[in-house]
């Protein structure tokens, strides 16, 4: 389809304006305002060009393939014609048709150069792009440089047995894994020494002494955490018990700790006691059975711990299932303990040695069964007998009891504390016995007992005014009577 594009475009050329009109009015285009014959040459080639454009954009491949090939044939005849008139006629070729040849040719050159140079740049872009695609950029090659910190002890070493200073496991701890890490002994020798707090003695004398190398510094450090022997640490992991307030789980840590400090020494003495590590596990497992305080515990443990091999996380998960069921187990029973009703028993108080110790002091007459309110009321409140038959009783009940054995006992400690003031000041006045329930009315009403009617002053037996406010003088001083009793209002 280009090779009859290009071809009608040569032949287009070649047409003059006479031969052009039929091409026009062939392929029917727009006629221009004053027609085609008032246009130039190259004005009707872009039309018929424009016209060609617009078919191939509208119409299918084989249809436009057609019309391009009707319109050949119309060229064809037009040039045929032409020809056959320059024939009878003969010209000479003049310099415009020259021209017109030449500058065919270099647009088919142009055009041929152009598709060249397309295809050369599509394939330089393809190779271009495999090989960036293929390509694989290298960095060059640093130089490793190591940053490495300075080492530090982390906490402070003071005196043996201050629990908020280091301890001597985690400063050994520390001194290993700085020699791990690839720090000279140089640099952990001088941590150390600064690690020991100002004022001890044993900072001065690392300062100070010379030559020292890593194996004597922890020989130094044992001395100065006074670091027991494999063969003391041995007769402390035998002898361990459970304290009363600690549990199952922490005296296994306990005990797990000891034997651990136990293996770590003994593997840094090379000379000296050694023990061998399966020892140490049969003397840790027999320190464990017998030093647990709960017998359910040690009854569900000892399977476990009869066996040698067993490793510490199932024995640590052993002891948390066997203390978790015992307490639960308890903390039902204390339920099963608490809802149970509570029981009174008799309860019977002894206090003649108390009333005998009152009438030879005077507080009593052994004559008078009456005293005085406040000694009657204490002597009566301790000397009762509390007789209760046994029977069930709401919690309520008990809350009551407890109130009333307080007071007993407060009772009791006034009594006690008031006796114990008498003797120390040396008293020997002796108390007025009180008239304890004084009889009512005038005396004439009591002897005619109608004492409850009397309507007469209770002092001089005169009507018209009361006690209180009666003029007659006292018979006696003070109030050895007692007070009267109040007149009816």
């Amino acid at each position: 389809m280009d090779e009859l594009r290009d071809q009608i475009s040569l032949a287009l050329l070649k047409l003059n304006n006479s031969d052009l009109f039929p091409v026009c009015r062939h392929l029917k285009c727009d006629e221009p305002v004053g027609g085609f014959e008032n246009k130039t040459r190259r004005t009707l080639i872009r039309l018929v060009e424009k016209k060609l454009d617009d078919i191939e954009e509208t119409e299918d491949r084989e249809v436009f393939l057609q019309c391009l090939e009707d319109l050949l044939s119309v060229i064809d005849s037009l040039t045929q014609s032409t020809k056959a008139a320059s024939n009878i006629t003969p010209d000479e070729p003049n310099e415009l048709d020259m021209l017109k040849e030449k500058y065919l040719r270099l647009q088919m050159e142009q055009a041929q150069a152009r598709q060249t140079l397309e295809g050369e740049i599509v394939a330089m872009e393809q190779r271009l792009r495999e090989e960036t695609r293929a390509a694989t950029v290298t960095p060059p090659a640093l130089p490793e440089v190591t940053l490495r910190r300075e080492f530090r002890i982390s906490g402070q070493i003071g005196e043996a047995g201050q629990r908020e200073k280091l301890s001597y496991t985690s400063l050994m701890n520390q001194m290993e894994s700085g020699l791990r890490k690839g720090h000279s002994e140089t640099e952990i020798i001088e941590a150390v020494t600064r690690a020991v707090s100002p004022g001890l003695h044993l900072r001065d004398m690392l300062e100070i002494k010379r030559d020292l190398t890593l194996p004597t510094l922890k020989t130094i450090l044992r001395g100065h955490y006074k670091v027991d022997p494999p063969s003391d640490l041995l007769q402390k992991l035998m002898n361990i018990t459970q304290d009363p307030k600690e549990s199952a789980q922490n005296f296994l840590f306990r005990g797990i700790e000891l034997r651990e400090k136990l293996l770590w020494k003994l593997s840094e003495e090379d000379e000296g006691e050694q023990f061998s590590p399966e020892l140490i596990q049969r003397k840790f497992l027999r320190s464990i059975e017998t030093g647990l305080l709960s017998e359910a515990v040690k009854l569900q443990l000892k399977p476990y711990l009869s066996n040698p091999r067993i490793k510490d996380e199932e024995l640590i998960e052993r002891v948390n299932e066997a203390s978790n069921l015992e307490q639960e187990r308890q903390q039902k029973l204390k339920k099963n303990v608490m809802s149970k009703s509570p029981r009174l028993s008799e309860i019977q108080t002894n206090i003649c040695p108390l009333e005998s110790q009152l009438h030879s002091r005077g507080y009593m007459d052994p004559k008078s069964n009456d005293s005085s309110p406040a000694v009657k009321a204490d002597s009566t409140s301790i000397s009762k007998k509390s007789q209760v038959k046994q029977k069930e009783a709401d919690p309520s009940m008990s809350q009551l009891i407890e109130q009333l054995r307080a007071e007993v006992l407060e009772m009791k400690r006034m009594v006690n504390e008031t006796m114990e003031t008498a003797k120390a000041k040396g008293r020997t006045e002796r108390v007025i016995p009180v008239n304890a329930n004084r009889l009512r009315g005038c005396k004439a009403c009591q002897e005619a007992r109608a004492g409850e009617q009397c309507n007469h002053c209770f002092r001089c037996g005169q009507e018209g005014h009361l006690s209180r406010g009666c003029r007659r003088p006292r018979e006696q001083q003070g109030n050895g009577r007692g007070l009267l009793r109040r007149d009816p209002q």
